[in-house]
């Protein structure tokens, strides 16, 4: 068998010679030869050698009128350019040889094969980019022949629309700036009825798309010449054969094509939105969906966030081109109102999808869209222009609608993307717009085409700047129009417990910003109080909802209560209980007693009560909200333990850091207004929350005033509220038959439990001390005596109790007897214990009349 040369040699030779059969025979032996040493490196060295004598000849023969020669040639043209090692042995004069005649060849020939293949080289070829620059508008004259394709051949086209990517690739700015050229013979192609011809034009501008968009001046002047003559008709063409999804796939592309020309060709975009007009209102889910990715290509087109027109203008002003004042001023309002139009005119097909009851994949395409707008807009997203017009209509639609088993993953996207822009706030404290556009493009990826029911708003990076207070009502809008979707009576539980849990993460979102623009030094005292006044008003809004519409949804109360721990957590102490900022009591219904037997007690003798437009300092104000909605929770489901849980873990942290004998006032004059069975919960959550807070501090010195016995006085009242309540109950509130409408039902064993261990943390408290040693203990059982004195006389004079409700009455008195009894011994061992001498006889004798009087009450 002949050796590798000696072949290579006979192949020379044969290629040399005149006769059509040698040559045909040579260039397919060769072939045969080049793809045999492809990974040899010893035969590529030989094959570098004999090419070149041999690439002259090659040369030529592409041109040959046998078409079976000239396609054999090629393909060993084609083989000699791509592969590494030959490409970089052709000398340069060669190379421009071969560069010139294919461009020639291509533009000439007849032969369809021919064609093809004088393409194909183009496109593989491993010219270096310097050189190929050189040739480049040869290059570009025969491609832009064969993708005219005047032979009618779809290979033809395939091979052209490579060259195309090639040289995008290799070329990309020459590609950018003649795209005016070659581009149109691509775009063109999507309105044929042949599915093969608009397959291929879409994946080649998939993968040319940074080349072409945003488009060129002249690119965009070349589309609108065919949009007129040649694309609208086709596109109506395509619509009358029922190829809509196709048809919307081709809008979408001549819209992004138009690009920024299309603010000024207004008469040709009305023509072309008629088609989406259509398409729109489509019954075929997927014809709405396509619609959907193509308004994105409107979005492309319109939106050009009036700020990069500022920083526009201001580059120009630093090159030396000074505008007047009012010309400046002028075109800005006009850039703006363009602005606000081509925003609205985006929006309104999307929030009439989103109010629909079409299909959940066309929301969810619909979502998609608006997730894209968003990103476009850039930092013009914070605009209050465009957080009225984009960000509020789709989540009021979407919030409005609430969870369900079919859309609850679009409700989740909506609360998630809120929360982020909320959040901005926070997150961006100690960063600049730079770092935080970075840090929001690390976390999130743009990715192509939306596959419906994949949508997520991280596919698209949203620029959300850190906001100030004046966005503060939109937010408070949105929280609401979630709790207002929680409340109502025909959803289901589960989606109430969502929409109630997504309010309190935003609501707390929120007030971190507030609690951070309230650090700002530029934010003086009225727009602090403004804002406090805000979520004084909404928290109000809620415990109306809440308390006066008698809904007996107990998630509900749980979230109100929730809502103002946020506020007293969140916002600082230091603002909430400052007498710098005190609101006006502005809440009528907790003013007013729920019945009859409230009256007597709705004033608590000694201590200050707060009445309608009182000015009080904001943690009081939220204090009698929480404490209100607390007695009025529905008491006979599951989130009752929480609630009082609650409820005392609460009020220990607004002892702990706030005035504690503010609050401890505010509450207890508010308990003395609503004298019901059900208080005794709260009073048992608010009397252990106490105790833990003394337990902590082991200080009651928080309790004095000026006037000692204020603080002494607040605590009687807060232990003899038990009493107080039974004395003016009446007798069908009797506590003992209350069960079925409590479920904790608790027991007067379980209240005087709760009461004896406050009472002796309170007395053995060291700190603790009037100006009289006694006078606590002596306040405390003039109270008690007050109670039983009523009570003793219900039972002498009411003639109308039956025996069982006579029992209750002395059962309750026989429990009072035992409190009673428990004072005397406890005042008088911490007396003996702490004291050990007779020098406080006459105070002692004091206490003990007292409690003997109580005693003979008893007694009789």
């Amino acid at each position: 068998m002949a050796s590798f040369s000696d072949q290579l040699q006979e192949i020379k030779t044969l290629i040399s010679s005149n006769a059509k059969s040698y040559k045909s025979f040579a260039y397919s032996t060769l072939l045969q030869l080049q793809e045999q040493c492809s990974s040899d490196t010893c035969s590529i060295q030989s094959l570098v050698q004999e090419s070149q004598s041999v690439l002259s000849q090659i040369i030529v023969d592409i041109a040959d009128d046998d078409e079976e020669i000239a396609s054999q040639a090629l393909k060993c043209l084609g083989f000699m350019i791509y592969h590494p090692s030959l490409v970089v042995a052709i000398p340069v004069e060669d190379a421009n040889f071969i560069v010139q005649s294919l461009a020639e060849l291509i533009v000439t020939t007849k032969m369809k094969t021919v064609c093809n293949l004088g393409v194909w080289c183009i496109s593989i070829q491993q010219f270096s980019a310097s050189f190929l620059a050189t040739h480049f508008h040869c290059l570009l004259r025969a491609i832009v022949h064969a993708l005219d394709n005047p032979i009618g051949s779809l290979s033809t086209t395939y091979e052209a629309i490579q060259a195309v990517m090639k040289l995008v690739t290799e070329l990309r700015e020459k590609m950018i700036n003649t795209s005016n050229i070659w581009a149109p013979s691509i775009y063109r192609r999507l309105v044929s009825v042949d599915k093969r011809e608009r397959d291929m034009s879409e994946r080649c501008l998939l993968k040319i798309k940074s080349a072409i968009l945003p488009p060129s001046l002249t690119l965009s002047k070349a589309l609108v010449i065919d949009m007129t003559q040649k694309l609208l008709p086709g596109m109506k063409e395509m619509l009358n054969l029922g190829m809509k999804v196709q048809t919307m796939q081709a809008w979408g592309w001549f819209i992004r094509l138009l690009g920024s020309h299309a603010m000024k060709k207004r008469h040709l975009v009305n023509e072309m939105l008629k088609i989406p007009e259509l398409t729109f209102s489509d019954h075929d889910p997927q014809v709405q969906i396509s619609s959907q990715v193509a308004w994105e290509g409107l979005i492309d087109a319109l939106i050009h966030p009036p700020l990069q027109a500022c920083e526009t203008n201001k580059t120009a002003q630093e090159n030396g081109v000074q505008k007047s004042g009012t010309s400046t001023r002028n075109n800005s309002e006009i850039q703006t109102y363009g602005f606000s139009k081509s925003v609205k005119l985006i929006m309104t097909p999307l929030i009439g999808i989103m109010l629909s009851k079409c299909d959940i994949s066309v929301r969810s395409s619909c979502l998609n869209t608006w997730c894209y707008l968003l990103h476009k807009l850039d930092i013009s997203v914070n605009d209050p222009l465009v957080v009225e017009t984009v960000l509020a209509p789709i989540l009021e639609a979407v919030f409005q609608t609430g969870p369900d088993s079919r859309s609850i993953w679009l409700w989740n996207l909506c609360v998630d993307l809120f929360d982020d822009f909320v959040l901005a706030k926070s997150r961006g404290v100690d960063c600049d717009l730079n770092h935080q556009v970075s840090d929001l493009s690390a976390r999130t990826s743009i990715l192509g085409l939306p596959i419906p029911g994949k949508c997520s708003w991280k596919h698209y990076p949203i620029k959300w700047l850190s906001w100030d207070l004046s966005k503060l009502d939109f937010h408070i809008k949105m929280i609401c129009t979630l709790i207002n979707q929680g409340s109502k009576l025909a959803v289901l539980p589960e989606n109430r417990i969502l929409a109630c849990e997504a309010a309190i993460r935003i609501f707390r979102s929120v007030l971190k910003g507030v609690q951070i623009e309230m650090k700002n030094p530029s934010v003086d005292y009225n727009q602090i109080l403004l804002c406090l006044n805000t979520i004084l008003r909404f928290t109000k809004k809620i415990s109306e909802d809440v308390g006066l519409a008698d809904t007996g949804i107990v998630e509900l109360h749980y979230t109100f209560l929730q809502f103002v721990e946020a506020v007293t957590t969140e916002l600082e102490p230091s603002i909430l209980g400052s007498p710098l900022y005190k609101v006006a009591f502005d809440i009528k219904y907790i003013d007013r007693p729920l019945s009859v037997y409230d009256i007597n007690h709705a004033e608590v003798l000694g201590i200050r009560s707060i009445a309608y437009m009182d000015m009080a300092s904001p943690v009081v104000y939220l204090t009698m909200l929480y404490v209100y909605i607390a007695v009025h929770a529905t008491f006979d489901a599951p989130k009752m333990e929480f609630i009082l849980l609650g409820v005392q873990k609460h009020f220990k942290f607004l002892m702990s850091l706030y005035d504690p004998l503010e609050n401890l006032c505010a509450t207890i004059v508010l308990l003395y207004k609503h004298m019901r069975v059900s208080c005794l919960n709260i009073w048992v959550a608010i009397a252990q929350g106490l105790e833990d807070y003394i337990k902590d501090v082991k200080d009651l010195s928080p309790l004095k005033t000026e006037l000692d016995s204020y603080g002494c006085l607040a605590v009687c009242h807060l232990l003899s509220y038990p009493f107080v309540l039974r004395s003016c109950l009446p007798k069908q509130s009797s506590l003992t038959k209350i069960s079925g409408s409590s479920q904790r039902k608790l027991e007067l064993e379980h209240v005087t439990e709760v009461w004896k261990s406050l009472y002796g943390f309170v007395n053995s408290a060291s700190r603790f001390e009037c100006s009289n040693t006694n006078i606590f203990s002596e306040d405390l059982c003039s109270m008690l005596s007050r109670c039983l004195d009523e009570n003793s006389s219900k039972l002498d004079y009411d003639t109308e109790l039956d025996p069982s409700d006579k029992k209750q009455y002395l059962d309750l008195l026989s429990l009072c007897g035992d409190i009673v009894i428990y004072i005397l011994e406890h005042t008088l061992t911490l007396r003996v214990n702490s004291e050990g001498t007779k020098n406080k006889d006459d105070d002692c004798s004091m206490s003990s009349s007292g409690i003997n009087s109580s005693l003979g009450l008893i007694a009789r």
